[in-house]
């Protein structure tokens, strides 16, 4: 009893996480987002993954992490699963563990719907994200004791994705300005300003391999289905975009008035480039929008590390916000599309069925259902595309992440189907048969009650 008394808030949050997560991706399988990274991480060599970069937009890092599991499919999707809540469970420990704020506050910070909701499950790179940036805080008292190790965090932040690029630019300048100050006064270039530099060049150089060159020719289309400020609202619910900015604007009047100053820097830092990126460059998610919040427990992080002192009134902002999260149940919006999932998840399963030894070949139109069906198929079943790529080759992945596909080559599929008598297509199962010019589809397999595969044959 004395354990759990001194350990509570161990057991509680960590158990709590656990059980959202179980909850939460019980008999829901992986979204597109989720395989699609799986499958990168599966059939691509990281040479291949640099060069899909230019496209894609992510960082190396999570499909380095996911491929000693991808690369021999091990348990999919259980593995995957288990990284993201292995990875949730190491943020919330050094949380617990480092940082400087009231066990309420870290009970909040918990239960919000953030953390709870989402991240927990959603096994993405933002999960790993949060657990760098939160060993990142952890270290940062002995930043200057222990450079290398806090160095190589910040790289490895950097290269997880954009918005964590953006804690990573902020924390790595913190760390330059606070050497450079220190070599004027010593009037010496030391060697932590000179790893520093040498960190930055890196990054600079693995952004120029993964990012220079980006294709514009490629038409890529990111819906967007209401405008930024409606999405950013709904992050905040029940808040909303007015009283998150009154919140931001105490926190800079607290951190201007204990001069807190590192902790103003990085708050203004961090909200600025995300709220850019996403005006300008990229209109985002929850999943991306939450970095808001997140940002800002990572500025009072910084703040508080400067007192020893529990002050209510220097956290109520924190406090507010994390509070009103806790109701906000927009973060589980990946259970919205369950019934769909499991559908292809079922349409998967009865295809290995159907051909247990058979190497049979079948186009997909859709580029959001290969991705989801793929972790699941056999490696004698082939998926191809529209234009009759596999999906498994640099180029497949290059073309599925056109969103909106450029027009059907029918051309290109007549002949493929010439050459393949046997082919098939994988489509709803809306009509027994339908035409696309010189082609016809008729209904072959009913793999569930929404998927059906079609023979496809050409028509004098």
């Amino acid at each position: 009893m004395k354990v759990l008394l001194k350990y509570h808030l161990y057991f509680i949050g960590l158990t709590t996480l656990i059980i959202s997560a179980i909850v939460l991706n019980w008999g829901c399988p992986p979204n597109y987002d989720e395989a699609h990274a799986w499958n990168i991480a599966q059939y691509l060599s990281l040479p291949e993954i640099f060069t899909l970069s230019k496209i894609e937009g992510h960082p190396f890092l999570w499909y380095c992490l996911l491929m000693p599991f991808a690369k021999i499919h091990f348990l999919y999707p259980y593995s995957l699963y288990l990284i993201n809540l292995i990875l949730i469970i190491c943020a919330f420990y050094l949380l617990y563990k480092y940082a400087p704020f009231p066990t309420y506050l870290k009970y909040l910070i918990t239960f919000s719907a953030p953390f709870l909701q989402l991240y927990s499950a959603f096994a993405r790179s933002y999960t790993l994200g949060i657990a760098l940036l939160f060993a990142t805080l952890t270290l940062y008292p002995n930043r200057h004791r222990h450079g290398i190790t806090y160095l190589i965090l910040l790289l490895l932040l950097a290269n997880t994705n954009l918005v964590c690029f953006f804690g990573a630019f902020a924390l790595g300048v913190i760390y330059l300005y606070e050497n450079i100050r220190k070599d004027i006064n010593n009037k010496v270039i030391s060697l932590s300003t000179q790893q520093t530099i040498i960190a930055g060049l890196l990054e600079l150089i693995l952004i120029i391999i993964q990012f220079y060159g980006y294709d514009t020719n490629i038409p890529k289309y990111t819906p967007t289905f209401s405008p930024l400020q409606t999405d950013i609202n709904n992050a905040l619910h029940p808040l909303n975009i007015y009283i998150y900015i009154l919140l931001l604007f105490s926190s800079i009047v607290i951190f201007i008035k204990y001069k807190r100053y590192t902790a103003l820097y990085f708050l203004i830092v961090t909200q600025s480039l995300l709220l850019t990126s996403f005006l300008y460059l990229y209109h985002g998610s929850i999943h991306h929008h939450n970095f808001f919040y997140i940002y800002l427990i990572c500025a009072f992080w910084l703040s508080n590390l400067q007192t020893s002192k529990e002050n209510f009134k220097q956290l109520l902002p924190l406090i507010i916000l994390s509070s009103a999260l806790i109701f906000n149940p927009a973060n589980q919006y990946k259970l919205r599309d369950k019934a769909y999932l499991t559908e292809l998840q079922k349409s998967a399963l009865h295809i290995n069925n159907i051909f247990p030894h058979e190497k049979p070949e079948i186009i997909v139109f859709e580029h959001f259902d290969a991705n989801i069906i793929l972790p699941y198929l056999k490696e004698n079943i082939t998926l191809l595309n529209q234009t009759t790529t596999d999906f498994k080759t640099l180029k497949g992945f290059q073309e599925s992440l056109y969103h909106f596909y450029i027009r059907i080559n029918i051309y290109t599929l007549e002949e493929k189907a010439r050459q393949t008598p046997t082919l098939l297509l994988f489509r709803t199962c809306e009509k027994p048969s339908y035409y696309r010019a010189n082609l016809a589809f008729h209904k072959k397999y009913q793999l569930s009650s929404k998927y059906c595969l079609y023979t496809v044959e050409i028509r004098q």
